[in-house]
C-alpha cells in the first residue's frame, strides 16, 4: 500500500509557509495530501533523497544564512533533484515591527528572507535570524531583544511594546517535485 502523497514545508502551522501548503493541498489534492512540517528549510533541502516521489512548497523570497543561498541560488544548484512545477500566490498574515522600548540592547529578530526589510524599518539594529518569523517572536520574548518582525498572529503586545510597522504583503509560492 502506498503512502499518503506528502507536501514538505516550513513548520510550524503557524508558519505561512505551512499555511500556503494548506491552501496548495486544498487547490490541487482536496485536501487529501498530508502536509508534513519541517524545522527549516534547510533541513529538507540536505536531505531530498528521503523525501524523493513527493512535493516542496517554497516561497520565492527564500533565503537561508545557513546555505548562504537564496531561491534562485537553489533553484539551479538542485535541478538534477527538484523540478519545478507549479507557482501560485498567496497574502500572507500581516506582518510586524515591534520595539521593546525598555530594551538595553539593539537586537531584532526576524527570519533572514525579511532581514533588509528590518533594517529598512530599524536603522542600527542588530538583526538576529532564525529558522522562521514564528520562532523569531519566540527569540525576541526568550532574550527580551529590542526589535521583531514577525507575524501579527504571533503577537501579545505589552505596554512595554510598540507597533513601528505593519506590512501586508503577497508572496509567490514555489512547487517542486522532488526527484
Amino acid at each position: 500500500m502506498r503512502r499518503a502523497y506528502e507536501i514538505h514545508t516550513l513548520g510550524p502551522t503557524a508558519t505561512d509557509s505551512y499555511a500556503a501548503a494548506q491552501v496548495y493541498n486544498h487547490r490541487n489534492w482536496q485536501d487529501q495530501a498530508v502536509i508534513v512540517e519541517h524545522p527549516s528549510f534547510e533541513t529538507i533541502l540536505t536531505d531530498l533523497t528521503a523525501y524523493s516521489g513527493d512535493q516542496l512548497v517554497i516561497p520565492a523570497a527564500f533565503k537561508s544564512d545557513t546555505l548562504n543561498a537564496s531561491w534562485g541560488d537553489i533553484h539551479y544548484a538542485l535541478l538534477s533533484q527538484l523540478t519545478l512545477s507549479s507557482c501560485f500566490m498567496t497574502q500572507l498574515d500581516p506582518l510586524v515591527v515591534l520595539q521593546r522600548v525598555n530594551a538595553d540592547n539593539q537586537i531584532g529578530y526576524t527570519h533572514a528572507a525579511t532581514a533588509q526589510l528590518l533594517t529598512r524599518v530599524v536603522h542600527q539594529v542588530v538583526v538576529q535570524t532564525v529558522a522562521s518569523k514564528y520562532l523569531a517572536y519566540q527569540a525576541y520574548q526568550r532574550n527580551q531583544a529590542a526589535y521583531v518582525l514577525t507575524n501579527e498572529k504571533n503577537v501579545t503586545l505589552t505596554t512595554h511594546e510598540r507597533e513601528l510597522a505593519r506590512l501586508t504583503p503577497s508572496m509567490v509560492w514555489c512547487v517542486y517535485q522532488i526527484n
